[in-house]
């Protein structure tokens, strides 16, 4: 309620420096009070060495990772285990970057996400470190069929981004499926710190779970 009132004070305050009527709601309105999510993050992603755990199939974690053009594209994808909805996917970026937004699709109403806990620069996640570290944010997710809708996250987490680990979930026990990931932000040229932790850089069988 608080935050509500917060812009409506705001849209009456820019109402009236517009030179038109107290009623008008010009396009500069429109403009100053639109949210910048930010630009595409794609071309600072290390598609090469993203990785998954609990894939059904080895090594189909980077299908996800796309250009926007081709975020409907259903050939390309990644499946977590049958009878299984955890899914976590590793992606590094190239360099740091300062992230302010992401979308994704996941399949259709039965295969998408409903939660995701995500990390920043922690390449040590598993699904056994998963329980114990707590996510740098956490996220309700819901049916999303072509990407539109952006999630915004607490940008002040999100600074100097070398790297993000996302732990998907359904809740029901069915498989997870993910179409397409895109994140929107703002790249920098500062080089990708490495973060030194003991782990694998490609999953394990230790790293995933017993079926």
């Amino acid at each position: 309620e608080v935050q509500v009132r917060k812009w409506t004070s705001l849209s009456i305050k820019m109402r009236r420096r517009c030179s038109h009527t107290f009623q008008c709601s010009c396009a500069w309105e429109a403009k100053e009070t639109e949210v910048d999510y930010g630009e595409t993050l794609y071309p600072f992603i290390n598609r090469d060495q993203v990785y998954g755990l609990n894939e059904r199939k080895k090594g189909t974690a980077k299908n996800c990772i796309k250009a926007y053009a081709d975020r409907l594209d259903e050939k390309a994808v990644v499946k977590s285990m049958r009878n299984d909805s955890d899914l976590i996917i590793h992606v590094p970026f190239t360099a740091q970057v300062k992230l302010r937004s992401f979308s994704v699709i996941g399949g259709d109403e039965h295969s998408c996400p409903t939660t995701l806990k995500m990390w920043k620069n922690r390449d040590d996640i598993d699904f056994e470190s998963a329980e114990d570290v707590s996510c740098t944010q956490k996220f309700e997710l819901t049916y999303d069929k072509d990407g539109s809708f952006q999630y915004q996250v607490k940008r002040f987490k999100f600074q100097n981004v070398a790297s993000l680990t996302l732990f998907f979930s359904r809740g029901d026990g069915e498989s997870t499926q993910i179409d397409y990931l895109g994140f929107k932000g703002e790249g920098t040229k500062d080089k990708r710190q490495i973060v030194e932790a003991v782990y694998e850089a490609r999953a394990l069988e230790s790293d995933h779970k017993s079926f």
